[in-house]
Parts: C-alpha cells; sequence; structure tokens
C-alpha cells in the first residue's frame, strides 16, 4: 500500500469544474486502494463537504484561504499588479505562505512515501519537499494562454494574455523539470512537454468517466434540442460559447427556427447572459444536476477554440449517449473517430451543418449516441484510468527506491 500525501488547491465538492471531476474519479478508487490525505485551501463554506470528502476515503487536511472573487474590482488590482511580477498569474493568486509550511510539516514526518501536486500553479508549495513527487498536469498551461492571445476578441486581454504566455513558459519549464514523473492526460500533451520543455518521466493517462453516475436514466429526449454543458466562470467555455451564439446559432435557426440551445454551467458572465430569453437561447446557469439536460438534449456542442488537456465533458455527453459535434481543439487529445463516435466541424458554417444534419436525423444521432457510448464504457470507466494513475505512480517509486511497490 502506498502513502501518498495528495495536495490540490481545492476541495473537489461541489464537483462543478473538469479538474475537479478528474480528480474526483480517480481518487475514488485511489483511496480503496492506497492511504490518501488531501491536502488543500479551505475557502469559507468548504467546510460543508469535509463529510464528502471523509466518505471517498481521504483524511483532508484543510488550510483556510481567503481568494478575491472572480470578476471583481480587487482581482482585477491582482492581475494589474501582476504585470509586475515574474511569476504568471494563476501561481502567484494560488500562492499561500500557510498552505507551503503545513505541506512541509506533513511531509516532515516521515509519514509518506509519495506526493501527487495537482497542477503545475501549486508547485511553489511543494516543489522543494524530500519526497518522491509527481505533478499531475491537467493543462499545457502555456499553450492555453498562448491560444488566448490569438483568439480572444479584445486587444488588452490578447496583450495581457500574450505576457502570461511568456512568463507561463519559463515557469511551467523550470518547474515541472525538478519533479520525479509528470502525469499528463494525453499523447499529445505528454508530447508537448517532452518537445517544449525537454522533461522527462512524463506519462500520459486517458480520461476517465464515472460511468455509474453517468448513465442514461430513460427521460425522453427534447426534440430540437441543443445544449452545452460547462463551467461558465472558465474563459475558454466563455470564448467557444459566445463564437457559437454569434456566429454558429444563427445559422442554425435559419435551417431550424424550432431549434432552441441550453447553456449549462456555473456562474456564467452578464455578456453571455444577455442572449438569453431570445431565438431560442437559455443560459441556465447552475443546476444541482447536469444529467437531465444532457439526455434532454437531441445534440451535445462543444464549440471550444481555446483548450489544454482534455474535455471531460464529451465524454460524459457520450457515455450518456448523447450525439456530439465538437471543433478539433475541443476534442483534442481524447480518443475518438470522427464520424463514427462525433463530428468534429470548425469553421461556423460546417459546425452548424453538422448540427442541422444531426437534428435533422433522428437515426443517425442515434447511432452515433450508441457508438459513443459503448467506446466510452469500453475503454474510459474511471476505475481503468485510476489503474493507469496507480501504475504510473508505483513505476516511479519502483525506479527511484529500487525496489517494487506492494499493493
Amino acid at each position: 500500500m502506498m502513502k501518498i500525501l495528495f495536495t490540490h488547491k481545492q476541495i473537489l465538492f461541489p464537483h462543478d469544474t473538469g479538474g475537479k471531476i478528474r480528480v474526483l474519479n480517480l481518487l475514488r478508487h485511489l483511496a480503496r486502494w492506497h492511504e490518501i490525505v488531501y491536502l488543500c485551501n479551505l475557502r469559507p463554506g468548504d467546510e460543508a463537504y469535509l463529510p464528502q470528502m471523509a466518505a471517498l476515503g481521504l483524511r483532508v487536511e484543510g488550510v483556510p484561504k481567503q481568494d478575491s472573487r472572480r470578476r471583481s474590482a480587487r482581482y482585477y488590482g491582482e492581475a494589474v499588479v501582476n504585470l509586475f511580477s515574474p511569476q504568471p498569474f494563476t501561481v502567484a493568486r494560488n500562492f499561500d505562505p500557510a498552505l507551503k509550511a503545513r505541506a512541509a510539516a506533513l511531509v516532515g514526518t516521515g509519514a509518506f512515501n509519495l506526493m501527487i501536486c495537482d497542477g503545475v500553479q501549486m508547485t511553489p508549495h511543494f516543489v522543494d519537499l524530500p519526497v518522491p513527487k509527481i505533478l499531475f498536469q491537467h493543462n499545457a498551461e502555456a499553450r492555453l494562454l498562448e491560444r488566448h492571445a490569438q483568439h480572444d476578441p479584445t486587444w488588452l486581454r490578447r496583450r495581457y494574455m500574450a505576457a502570461q504566455h511568456s512568463k507561463m513558459c519559463r515557469f511551467e519549464a523550470d518547474y515541472g523539470a525538478r519533479f520525479d514523473a509528470v502525469i499528463a492526460v494525453s499523447e499529445l500533451d505528454r508530447q508537448a512537454f517532452e518537445r517544449d520543455y525537454s522533461w522527462r518521466q512524463v506519462r500520459a493517462i486517458d480520461t476517465a468517466v464515472d460511468l455509474d453516475y453517468f448513465q442514461p436514466a430513460g427521460r425522453p429526449e427534447q426534440a430540437d434540442r441543443v445544449v452545452f454543458v460547462g463551467s461558465m466562470d472558465w474563459l475558454p467555455n466563455q470564448d467557444g460559447v459566445r463564437f457559437f451564439l454569434e456566429e454558429v446559432w444563427p445559422r442554425i435557426r435559419a435551417r431550424r427556427p424550432t431549434a432552441t440551445f441550453q447553456v449549462v454551467g456555473r456562474d456564467p458572465p452578464a455578456k453571455l447572459c444577455r442572449f438569453s430569453g431570445s431565438d431560442g437561447i437559455e443560459i441556465a446557469g447552475s443546476v444541482p444536476d447536469v444529467r437531465p439536460y444532457l439526455e434532454e438534449a437531441a445534440v451535445v456542442v462543444v464549440p471550444i477554440l481555446v483548450g489544454g488537456g482534455t474535455r471531460l465533458k464529451i465524454y460524459e455527453a457520450m457515455a450518456m449517449g448523447k450525439a456530439v459535434v465538437s471543433t478539433t481543439i475541443g476534442a483534442e487529445g481524447l480518443v475518438y473517430t470522427p464520424g463514427q463516435h462525433l463530428l468534429v466541424a470548425d469553421e461556423p458554417a460546417a459546425f452548424a451543418e453538422a448540427v442541422v444534419s444531426l437534428l435533422k436525423a433522428p437515426p443517425f444521432r442515434r447511432h452515433l449516441g450508441a457508438a459513443a457510448r459503448r467506446l466510452v464504457n469500453e475503454c474510459f470507466s474511471a476505475e481503468t484510468v485510476a489503474r493507469q494513475f496507480e501504475s504510473i505512480c508505483r513505476d516511479t517509486l519502483h525506479r527511484l527506491n529500487g525496489r517494487a511497490v506492494s499493493v
């Protein structure tokens, strides 16, 4: 049995972001096989979720932290001040001396034979600790910022993202190289880390789905219903939905006037909420359970223009038996066959055509959804991917310690 200190910036509940869901899918199984202490910051209200963390088999070590609220005056002030810092904004924003001290104290007990750091943004807390260390990297962060700098609609944000990209390139290359191994979430990211940063000991795992949770419940599909599901406080989702609303949706409505579009996800910004209530558009915002929205969808769309890592939302929709239309970047890093498991289109006219073709042909979209569900069920269960993750951890310790770790 391994004794693991798993470090994260936040608690895993509510599981309303792709990063939380990815970790939750892994830890619900790893915690059955190994002893795991979960170290994170606790924000106001997080204490209410500690019983759910304990139910996973995790012992939580929480360090209180109060962040500025996204899109608040303080948040933007911090972003401006960061112009004069060598560290990327996400790194500086997440740093907490109290969390770093608690990590050092825990490692100092000698109780752990492995530490896992979730995300390069958190590495300054843990990189110098005297314990075998693995970086779990959900995104190629510098590439994500580069794409923002290329595609953001506003000049000022493009300039800011370009500066952040330069900082992140240096930071990511330096701090990732200090870990004993890196776990990427796609083969594409693994290759990029080795090519761009000369990182060694980089391994990739697949994208996992909780198949016990994401399965059809028999709720009827709504004719001509198009749905997007994703956290709307994440900039790539905002940009993708804006692109869809402004450039794709009018083309769909022109050919399919009865079509409706739902945007499901927490904290949508005002610039997108203004679309709600017209042209069949509903900005639903936060919901307690995304599954009813997915199941009622005729088509699920992932119109992402900027991204890194992999999109859990695609495999979750596929697990529900849904026909999916995605951009190339939206489906980047995932294993699938275009035209067999989902449709891929990048230009507005082609994306609209793909959606309309599915709305007009129920047998075709049911066939596509069934094939997608088979793929996910056969290859990408959470337990299967947790075993991949576990194997990398054991191999890393074997390499460092010269001995196998028993399970």
